[in-house]
Formats: structure tokens, sequence, C-alpha cells
């Protein structure tokens, strides 16, 4: 943006000189022809300006510590998250998402079961992202085959980098923050034998069922 505001100037100051240069020549002689010698505020003008110069060019106390001051500004900048190809791709479900990016249905929850995420067409793409902690665009790249496995992103790290499916269902309920027994209760009366143990994918293969449908069951409590 300071770049832009620094052009918008520079044309400014150009078109002012351009306009008014007559008077400013008039001024400049004039002034030239008053005094022979340098006034104080010239030299102290002059050398401030020196001065900054030399501290660009050969950083140095304190100009070299407003250089760093604005490196450590500039690095903490959160990095805004990237985003799929597909404008609003993340409202879109799987099947919505397969024909406007020209990729078979098919071959979209292929790559995306090979990630050991499970979908179907009728899933929100935003949805499914934010379930595996991953950004839409990362996700995206999963599923048209560009990457093949999932990044070690900042939200799983430290966890393994495994998806829902490959947690317990303890593990899982201290995710969603609800108690294992009720959590074992509610799948009871869903039908779906579990254990505190059991791992979220074999429940659901047990059962027939998606990890995404286990999830369900879980955030319904």
């Amino acid at each position: 943006m300071h770049i832009c505001f620094g052009v918008v100037f520079l044309a400014a100051s150009v078109l002012h000189i351009w306009l008014n240069i007559k008077p400013l020549m008039s001024y400049f002689v004039r002034k030239a022809q008053d005094t022979s010698k340098l006034r104080t505020e010239w030299i102290f003008a002059l050398a401030v300006c020196g001065l900054v110069f030399w501290g660009a060019l050969k950083p140095f106390v304190p100009f070299s510590s407003l250089l760093e001051l604005n490196d450590r500004i500039k690095n903490s900048w959160e990095k805004p998250q990237q985003q799929p190809p597909i404008p609003h791709a993340e409202t879109l479900t799987i099947a919505e998402l397969a024909k406007k990016s020209d990729i078979e249905l098919d071959t979209i929850i292929r790559n995306l079961k090979a990630a050991e995420i499970e979908t179907d067409p009728s899933d929100i793409f935003g949805t499914i992202a934010e379930q595996h902690n991953l950004s839409p665009n990362e996700l995206f790249e999963i599923a048209t085959g560009r990457q093949i496995e999932r990044p070690a992103s900042e939200h799983n790290k430290g966890g393994g980098g495994s998806g829902f499916g490959q947690k317990t269902l303890k593990q899982a309920c201290e995710e969603i923050g609800i108690e294992s027994g009720k959590a074992i209760e509610a799948l009871k009366a869903a039908g779906v034998e579990a254990t505190g143990d059991m791992r979220v994918r074999e429940m659901a293969d047990q059962n027939n069922m998606r990890p995404g449908q286990i999830r369900q069951i879980l955030e319904n409590l």
C-alpha cells in the first residue's frame, strides 16, 4: 500500500513542479542572489539527509534496529489461509466440486479415501476440511490427486497426523468434549458396539458406516 501511495505522491510532486516551474525558478534565483553563504538550517538538513542515506546503505544503530523491527513485524503477520482455485469451493458439495473442476466424482472420492478421508457426494467440502484440520486448498490438492499424503498442518502436529477415523473412541470423545461412557451408550443405542479403545474407523467398518457418521452421533450428544 505504501508503494502505491508513494507513486501517487511522486506523480503529484512532478505535476506540481511542472505547473509551477516559473515561480519556483524565480524563487531559487532570487534566494541565490540574496546570499552567497549556506544557511545553518541548510547545513543541518544536508547532514541529516546524509546520515539517513548512509544508515540505509550501511545499517547501524538505530537504523539497523529499525530494519530488524520491520522484519519481525512482517514475519509475525499471520499468513492468509490458502483457498482452492474454484471460488467458494468450501460451500460446495463433493458432487458439485467434481462438476466444477471437471474431475470424475469417483476419482475425487477415491483420492480422499486414499488419504483416509471418508466422504460421500453430499458432504460439504468446507466441513470436511474443517473436520480433518486442513485448509480448503490442502483438501483440494488431495481431492484432485495433486497431493497424495495429508500435510502436517499446525492443527494436527503432535497428533501423529491421523484423521478422525484413526482416533480411539476415547480420543474422539476428548476432542469433541463428551464423556466416553455417554458416547458408548449413544453408539449402542444406534446399534454400534464400541469400547473406549476401539478406533473410530474400526467401529465404522464393522457397522457398514463412515467415520463421519460416527462423529455425527457423538456430536449430537
